[in-house]
């Protein structure tokens, strides 16, 4: 047997937009940071090696630096979206994003070796942001 709804429960969802109504969804496209274009190409591209992990106490996608300047160099047209800084170099891009806080420079919260282990996990299950060298004195 059903129960009749209440008043609160008859409201209806409204989907509320970020941007301005007066701008044209095309237009918002194009307003689009280029960087946020690159960052989402670039994360959406199965060469570049990606694995899940926890980072304070949400998973998060993560992939190793290194791994990052090797796809920028071998996939030279994922570097044509950046229109005018296409000319970087791939640590130069990664700087670049991480100031923009569209990457976050992370390290693994385990440092040492496991008893009976040889070598640490290439792909570290548990991640901390990498604290900033600026501030220590």
């Amino acid at each position: 047997m059903k129960k009749a709804s209440g008043g609160a429960a008859d409201k209806k969802k409204v989907r509320r937009s970020i941007a301005p109504d007066d701008v044209p969804p095309k237009k918002q496209a194009s307003k689009k940071d280029v960087l946020q274009v690159f960052a989402e190409k670039v994360r959406d591209n199965k060469d570049l090696v990606s694995r899940w992990s926890v980072l304070q106490e949400t998973r998060v996608e993560y992939f190793r630096g290194k791994d990052f300047v090797n796809f920028i160099k071998n996939h030279p047209e994922v570097k044509n979206v950046l229109e005018s800084d296409s000319n970087l170099e791939a640590e130069e891009i990664a700087n670049i994003l991480l100031g923009k806080s569209l990457l976050v420079r992370c390290d693994r919260v385990v440092k040492t070796v496991r008893p009976g282990k040889k070598k640490l996990s290439t792909w570290p299950a548990h991640l901390e942001i990498f604290p900033e060298m600026d501030n220590v004195i």
